[in-house]
């Protein structure tokens, strides 16, 4: 078998978690506001954060892209890409959502449609980006009337 062949059968694994890399990899990038949840998001998804580097754990904000993944009770396994939110990072946003054709649009309910919302979803369009959800997170800090206001 040659080495190219025999790459297909093998597995990454980290302390806690193993990725069968001969199972298709569904691949969907976060997008939205800078602190609307992304990266919490998809820590409560797939019990991994994705905020890899000491500087995003001190200041609370997503830097670079991050990296997680999960396995659905089908078998089937999603790759997530965390883009910062933050405009000052930009260009890692599109590094993260340009090779992808899904994504996680993260919307905080406390706050609404914000600048960085509306960036965020004129580049998906500007890519070909058609395919994914809105989740909208925060819910808990609001009241009925503007979270019905936010599901507009």
């Amino acid at each position: 078998m040659s080495p190219a062949r025999s790459f297909t059968r093998w597995r990454a694994t980290t302390s806690t978690t193993r990725v069968d890399v001969t199972v298709e990899l569904r691949v969907i990038a976060t997008a939205g506001h800078v602190d609307h949840g992304k990266s919490s998001l998809i820590m409560r998804l797939t019990g991994m954060d994705p905020d890899r580097w000491a500087e995003e754990k001190r200041r609370g904000l997503t830097i670079d892209l991050g990296y997680a993944w999960c396995t659905l009770p089908s078998g089937r396994q999603i790759g997530f890409v965390d883009v910062p939110g933050h405009e000052r990072f930009v260009g890692n946003m599109l590094a993260g959502v340009g090779p992808v054709r899904l994504v996680l649009f993260v919307v905080a309910a406390d706050e609404g449609w914000k600048p960085q919302s509306e960036e965020h979803l004129q580049i998906l369009d500007v890519l070909g980006v058609a395919g994914g959800v809105v989740a909208l997170t925060k819910r808990d800090l609001v009241d009925e009337e503007t979270l019905a206001l936010a599901t507009e």
